[in-house]
């Protein structure tokens, strides 16, 4: 488990890094009426997405985890299983909360804070992940958690919400930073 959780941080972590150019560009380039104006469509775009009020889903690679990387006695697979994972670039991305969470990074968030929002993705992977295999019986938990999802849900588009109005209130002086 400890290979797969440091995979999840490393893919976080490099996914953020990545975010730091675009980031960057975002905000030296772009207005703040331009970057408030597309946090706010972008956000309620994945919002509408999540709720159904629009019928796609936004790209994932939705693949179950290869054999070939579960049976590596090294820890060599977990920790590439992980690291693919933390990248949100393998498995299921089961909320459109993590786009929303880029959008504030890249248009209200500084830009230095992208590796953050890449390590705040990984925890969040890592704390469903653990809490499902240090349940005893993942299948449980799953029951447990396709109970509480749409609750679990609200409360943390809730939470990002507020989150991403003080980041917007903040840039624009409104608050103390």
């Amino acid at each position: 488990m400890q290979y797969f959780v440091r995979g999840l941080f490393f893919g976080g972590f490099a996914t953020g890094l990545l975010l730091l150019l675009p980031a960057a560009l975002v905000q030296t380039l772009a207005s703040d009426t331009v970057r408030t104006t597309a946090l706010m469509v972008s956000v309620a775009v994945f919002l509408a997405v999540e709720v159904g009020l629009l019928p796609f889903r936004m790209p994932q690679n939705a693949r179950l985890v290869p054999s070939d990387i579960v049976v590596r006695t090294d820890g060599s697979g977990a920790l590439q299983f992980g690291f693919e994972m933390g990248t949100g670039l393998r498995t299921f991305v089961p909320s459109h909360l993590p786009y929303a969470a880029i959008s504030v990074l890249l248009f209200a968030g500084p830009w230095w804070a992208t590796p953050l929002g890449g390590l705040a993705f990984a925890l969040g992977r890592a704390l469903m992940v653990s809490s499902s295999v240090r349940s005893g019986d993942a299948s449980v938990w799953d029951s447990a958690f396709v109970k509480l999802r749409r609750p679990i849900l609200w409360l943390l588009w809730v939470t990002a919400g507020l989150a991403g109005t003080v980041a917007v209130l903040i840039r624009h002086g409104n608050l103390p930073g």
